[in-house]
């Protein structure tokens, strides 16, 4: 099968992505509104593209009704993002926040989620969170009406104490994406013992 890109939907090209390129990490974001309300929600269209600086994108297509994503209008408001990486501890409540709701209705409220704040003037961490990245927005590239690439640069990292190594030879085992499903920490190997 051979499919023309040029012909295709904005959802089969979004269908072939998300089921092909993987497996992918997830990135769980914090945001706030102008009032403080705080937003969560995971996104799997999620990756590096520069360590220096350090920017990631994230692509936030609209909601169900077309409108623009909860994340996307507070990045837009505040130009900021906490980047929370997820384990399998925290599954549960990921996948509540990925709940559409009402704009200015917390996920974190709504879900029992438990915050912490790590860094003043950002988005709070998901408590428990081993890895969060403190980012401002880089820019939104304008490719299409469908989907928006946000690219946002990290300028603190939070890392855990108890994974912490000054060699920085840590290994996380975190919750990422196979396609339309979750990779679980317990099936990961470890590169030491292939």
């Amino acid at each position: 099968m051979q499919i023309d890109f040029k012909h295709a939907s904005p959802l089969t090209k979004y269908k072939i992505l998300s089921n092909t390129i993987t497996p992918r990490p997830i990135a769980w974001i914090s945001t706030t509104d102008e009032n403080g309300i705080i937003n969560l929600a995971p996104f799997s269209f999620f990756a590096p593209i520069s360590p220096n600086p350090v920017v990631f994108s994230v692509c936030i297509t609209p909601k169900s009704d077309g409108s623009m994503k909860d994340t996307l209008k507070n990045i837009l408001a505040t130009k900021k993002a906490t980047i929370c990486m997820c384990d399998e501890k925290n599954l549960k409540s990921l996948n509540q926040s990925a709940t559409e709701l009402e704009y200015g209705v917390s996920e974190a409220l709504r879900f029992n989620i438990a915050l912490e704040v790590i860094e003043n003037g950002y988005p709070p961490i998901i408590k428990g969170s081993l890895v969060a990245f403190m980012c401002e927005l880089y820019d939104v590239l304008a490719i299409s009406q469908d989907s928006k690439p946000v690219l946002l640069e990290a300028s603190r990292c939070f890392i855990d104490d108890k994974i912490y190594q000054e060699d920085l030879k840590f290994i996380l085992k975190n919750v990422g994406r196979v396609g339309k499903y979750y990779q679980l920490p317990s099936e990961w190997v470890d590169p030491k013992n292939l």
